[in-house]
């Protein structure tokens, strides 16, 4: 099914900052075709990599 990306939010990791051996992460809004919303989890760098912002389609 093919998403639309409704809003990015990059998590905030406080002053500890990001834990050893993890990457930066983002919760995802998104809609679905149907109208309805979802939130997902994905890294930074899959973000970046794949060029994707508000607005782009992504598929699941």
């Amino acid at each position: 099914m093919k998403y639309t990306i409704i809003e990015i939010i990059e998590w905030d990791y406080g002053c500890e900052g990001i834990p050893d051996g993890e990457e930066p992460m983002c919760s995802i809004v998104i809609r679905g075709e149907n109208d309805s919303e979802k939130t997902i989890k994905l890294s930074d760098s899959y973000l970046t990599k794949n060029r994707l912002n508000v607005g782009d389609t992504i598929e699941l």
